[in-house]
């Protein structure tokens, strides 16, 4: 092989450049190699040595004249530039990967922590056979003490008892919930209202409940109407009931975001192919047997991602008449309506892919 072949004719300044940033970021990769994961190096390696061969030889030149990036008239620019965007389309999917799975650890820990906690405390016979009611909860100090005094000690002839989720609030939610007698498991940083109910799920996996009641935090459930979910279940014509404002009675609410749950709820109709009234509505009563099946991993959007896991595994259902009221206090945590929009169709997209 002519090795003087592949060498470029002169190094310009630019070439010199990219030779000495290549050798700078080669270095780096050797020398800190302990201190990064191998795979981080390895891409650092494969950059350094793609700019190293791009800046010190013709090799770039010749491929690109062979997908027609001639020289002149920018051509050798523009396949340049597309072999970069290449690049940077890889790079950010690896990144988001990353990002995916880091955030998956990050919520794995915080349930974890709470397991433990709630295992320490020797909690789990408090909820042994019983009903238990489920509540996230997010900077919900104004409100949560109301709502737990409306919890009716037994539903249906079964005791209840209640756990709160609290998600990373700062307002003293954990405090005025454990005043009014709730199990309080806490979550150092806000994650979610999803990540607050897989907590609560699992912790009342472990506890072997009975049946699982979950509601919001902030009033616009009533816990009067609790019997209502919890009675299909109880008698076996259905392993969950989920609560629809639709078919029951709910205060009224922006245009835009009426608008979206007529829309979301034909969504989700379509997709399934089962008549869906409220696919929004968190308010619902589950046998615990049921939630080791279903794949839960929405951090926010969670309501239509319980509803729709269900459908595929084929769990019996039906949608129960509720009301929704306003909240108590303070504003509401969801995004603005179009951002809420966005995220609420991906969710439905991606739980109804996987």
């Amino acid at each position: 092989m002519n090795y003087a072949s592949i060498l470029p004719a002169q190094i310009t300044a630019l070439r010199a450049t990219g030779l000495v940033i290549a050798v700078l970021m080669i270095t780096f990769a050797v020398v800190r190699r302990r201190e990064m994961r191998n795979a981080d190096v390895l891409l650092l390696l494969a950059a350094g040595i793609g700019l190293f061969i791009v800046s010190g030889t013709e090799v770039t030149d010749r491929l690109l004249s062979a997908l027609s990036f001639e020289r002149g008239n920018g051509g050798r620019i523009l396949g340049l530039a597309v072999f970069a965007i290449i690049i940077l389309f890889l790079i950010s999917l690896r990144a988001l990967a990353v990002g995916a799975r880091n955030m998956r650890q990050i919520s794995a820990v915080l349930e974890g922590i709470a397991s433990e906690q709630f295992r320490t405390d020797g909690h789990r016979n408090l909820f042994r056979n019983q009903i238990a009611v489920v509540i996230p909860a997010y900077n919900e100090a104004d409100n949560i003490g109301y709502v737990l005094d409306q919890i009716p000690p037994e539903v249906c002839g079964l005791p209840t008892a209640t756990l709160v989720v609290d998600d990373g609030s700062r307002d003293g939610t954990e405090e005025v919930a454990a005043a009014h007698g709730a199990v309080v498991a806490r979550h150092v940083v806000n994650r979610g209202g999803g990540a607050a109910l897989r907590t609560g799920y699992r912790l009342m996996v472990d506890a072997e409940a009975a049946i699982v009641v979950t509601l919001d935090a902030d009033g616009q459930h009533l816990p009067s109407e609790m019997p209502d979910l919890v009675q299909p279940v109880l008698d076996g014509e259905v392993d969950v009931a989920h609560g629809s404002r639709v078919l029951g009675h709910a205060e009224e609410n922006h245009f835009a975001r009426e608008l979206g749950i007529v829309f979301f709820n034909r969504m989700v109709s379509l997709m399934t192919r089962t008549k869906v009234s409220d696919c929004s509505n968190g308010y619902r009563a589950v046998r615990t047997s049921v939630l080791p099946q279903l794949v839960l991993k929405q951090e926010q959007f969670h309501t239509s991602e319980f509803m729709i896991e269900a459908i595929k595994r084929g769990v019996p259902a039906k949608e129960v008449p509720v009301t929704v009221e306003q909240r108590l206090h303070g504003h509401s945590k969801k995004p603005a309506v179009l951002r809420y929009g966005i995220g609420f169709a991906n969710a439905i997209m991606r739980t109804w892919l996987r």
